[in-house]
């Protein structure tokens, strides 16, 4: 009876111990397994494995849904009453489907005045709130507009206008029509937007043009312009902004395009306003980012995402169709990146030849051309939860989106948006250190500097008090403090007569026209002080870069190379003395090694104090008082280079014009130095491959 019980014990406890050690794991109990590489990015922008919200539910040919198989399938587009329209290009047809893909009818001919009117090469396709069928056909070099039998209503074709622009070669790749029957084409070639036609097909103009991407290279050829005659010059490269390469209309009225940056990879997509200007920032106004995968080198090759396709769905989410990678991105209306699916493969869920995405409620159908198939991605239990959660979050329902938050941080801990909309949810129930937290976890300093400001001011109210008391005693203590010790005589003789080798950089740094002048002729230098101070740079560097305020800091506290810091500080500063020390031999300065190595250390004290009072002050001040750190930047600085000035001037006994031209010469010789190491290193790479290359060799021949 006891082992009985004894066993039955061992089974409860270990049963318990096991549910315990597996709780984490409840939140993946509705998680699904993709045929794909799942992630998303995190705040530091490291993609990282991350919770599917979109599972590729099916996989639908033309033969699986009955009409035969599709034959370099284009475009697709889903209506209004969510009818599914195939621009199924090689067997000139377009097929159509309800959306629970039941065939309803196709269209495999246009016909006018009785007359039947073959597509030649069609690539786009859309419905207006009349049903009407607009295709545009860049082989007819128009845009048809045909009724649901087929008939051609009309045809847009190249318009006639005085604009430049708009007498180019008319060929129509996509089209799109809004409410008010404004349709919006987009031509190859075309970099002035898309072209806009009325109902009766009149030319409006251009809409929504890119700008051309300002780069250094561009700045650079711009000087040589000038500067070339022009026939030089018109041999030159010409700058064009970047054709759109997709057009989608929200719900919303607004115009949604896409596009690639062959240079700058940023702004890709756009959500225009009547004016033609974009309104899709990211975090603040003006301000974009880059769309899709971060650019990665494979090799010498730079590859990025290269947009195909863009749609919007009833909620506002913006699906974004990557086809160098097969991805489709999805985004939020504040740019935020919520999910990821697909990649280039043949299994389940990938593509190899993606041309459309258009979405069915939050359903997403991806078009394949090469395949001939359209996969159907459909949201999973956390997709589910993050829509709905970020639906309450844009419409500014923080408090009934946190339960939703909730849910979502438990099935992934890495989500960013989660923690951002749990820090608003905490914000508004004045729990702002829980708040704080949040809002770090998501990398979110706007929001982490007014949960910080509630949080200061909190307790600036609870303790002022106290604070006012200190403040008020701590000035009677200076005054009487500097009563006490006052002497009678001069602060200069007090100084000349005083001033010991210890107190000499603190001297140096609060008097440097006169201070490194008295260093040298008093020879007052000491080595081991000028090697701690720079041995102190080197620690408050690496302060600066781990304790900075999480506002104001941009690195990331859990990675750090210490070996990068201390190259930058102790061996670029020895450089600089080397580089200097070298310079004035040739331009007979009367400073030796020793002598520069003491000087420009005293002169690097007040540098190294400016840069721990920004370390305070940045744990202090939230981000609209980032200005105040700024000219704490800018005093240091400028400290810095009047007290190296004078450092150079008076070890050297240099005139001020031969002191700055020899600074700029050993800034310089710095650059000289450093080139000459990553040669010197690379030759012996070189030689040691080439001597490991025999070594091979002459193993394999033994």
């Amino acid at each position: 009876m006891n082992i009985r019980m004894t066993r039955k014990r061992v089974v409860v406890l270990v049963t318990t111990l096991l549910l315990i050690l597996n709780a984490p794991l409840f939140g993946f109990a509705n998680m699904i397994e993709v045929p794909y590489y799942q992630y998303n990015y995190d705040i530091y922008n490291w993609d990282i494995p991350s919770a599917a919200g979109y599972y590729p539910a099916e996989v639908l040919s033309g033969k699986d849904l009955g009409v035969g198989n599709f034959s370099s399938p284009r475009d697709m587009f889903v209506d209004d009453n969510n009818n599914i329209y195939i621009l199924d290009a090689g067997n000139d047809r377009i097929v159509v489907f309800d959306k629970d893909f039941n065939f309803k009818k196709q269209i495999d001919k246009f016909t006018q005045n009785g007359q039947k009117v073959k597509m030649v090469d069609p690539s786009g396709i859309s419905i207006d709130k009349n049903g009407l069928i607009y295709v545009a056909d860049k082989g007819a070099k128009c845009v048809f507009v045909v009724n649901q039998d087929g008939q051609i209503i009309s045809k847009i074709t190249k318009p006639k206008s005085d604009l430049v622009a708009a007498n180019k070669d008319f060929v129509p790749i996509k089209v799109a029509v809004d409410n008010a029957g404004v349709v919006y084409v987009l031509s190859l070639g075309s970099y002035e937007g898309a072209l806009m036609f009325d109902s009766k097909n009149n030319f409006l103009g251009f809409f929504g043009s890119n700008k051309v991407v300002v780069t250094l290279q561009l700045l650079i050829d711009r000087i040589w312009k000038k500067i070339l005659s022009k026939e030089q010059s018109s041999s030159m490269v010409r700058y064009l902004p970047t054709e759109l390469a997709s057009i989608d209309i929200g719900d919303d009225g607004f115009i949604y395009t896409c596009s690639n940056y062959a240079s700058v990879s940023v702004g890709e997509l756009k959500k225009l306003n009547f004016l033609g200007k974009n309104i899709l920032w990211y975090k603040k106004k003006d301000q974009t980012r880059d769309f899709g995968d971060l650019p990665k080198y494979y090799g010498k090759r730079l590859e990025d995402s290269y947009f195909v396709d863009i749609n919007v769905t009833k909620d506002g989410f913006i699906n974004a169709l990557d086809y160098e990678r097969g991805r489709v991105f999805q985004y939020d209306q504040n740019a935020n990146l919520l999910f990821i699916m697909g990649g280039k493969a043949d299994q389940m869920g990938t593509f190899r030849d993606p041309v459309a995405v258009e979405s069915i409620g939050n359903t997403i159908l991806v078009l394949d051309q090469q395949k001939a198939t359209i996969t159907v991605f459909k949201e999973t239990k956390f997709g589910e939860l993050v829509h709905k959660a970020t639906v309450l979050y844009n419409d500014g329902k923080y408090d009934e989106a946190k339960q939703l938050w909730e849910q979502v941080n438990k099935m992934d801990c890495n989500y960013a948006l989660a923690h951002v909309g749990l820090g608003k949810a905490l914000l508004r129930m004045n729990r702002y250190s829980d708040a704080l937290k949040h809002f770090r976890l998501a990398n979110d300093k706007e929001g982490f500097s007014e949960a910080k400001e509630q949080l200061r001011n909190d307790f600036l109210k609870r303790n002022f008090g106290i604070i006012a008391t200190g403040l008020i005693a701590l000035i009677i203590l200076i005054v009487v403090l500097r009563r006490r010790f006052k002497k009678q005589k001069s602060v200069d003789e007090e100084y000349t007569r005083k001033v010991s080798k210890e107190k000499f950089p603190i001297y140096t740094m609060f008097h440097p026209f006169k201070g490194f002048e008295e260093l040298k002729d008093e020879k007052k230098g000491s080595v081991l002080i000028a090697t701690i101070i720079v041995l102190l740079y080197f620690i408050v560097a690496i302060i600066h870069r781990q304790y900075t305020g999480f506002i104001f800091n941009p690195y990331r506290q859990d990675r750090i190379n210490v070996i990068s810091i201390f190259s930058s500080t102790v061996v670029m500063f020895f450089f600089w003395v080397l580089s200097n020390w070298s310079v004035s031999t040739l331009t007979e300065g009367e400073g030796t090694f020793q002598e520069i190595w003491i000087f420009s250390a005293y002169a690097l004290l007040p540098y190294i104090i400016c840069n721990l009072i920004y370390v305070i002050l940045s744990n202090i001040f939230i981000m609209e008082e980032g200005m105040f750190l700024t000219f704490i930047n800018i005093i240091g600085m400028s400290w810095l280079i009047i007290c190296m000035l004078n450092a150079i001037k008076a070890v050297h006994q240099f005139s001020f014009g031969k002191t700055v031209a020899t600074v700029v010469a050993s800034l310089i010789g710095i650059a000289v130095i450093i080139f000459i190491m990553i040669l010197v290193f690379t030759l012996f790479a070189q030689l040691f491959g080439f001597i490991q290359s025999i070594y091979n060799e002459l193993i394999l021949r033994m």
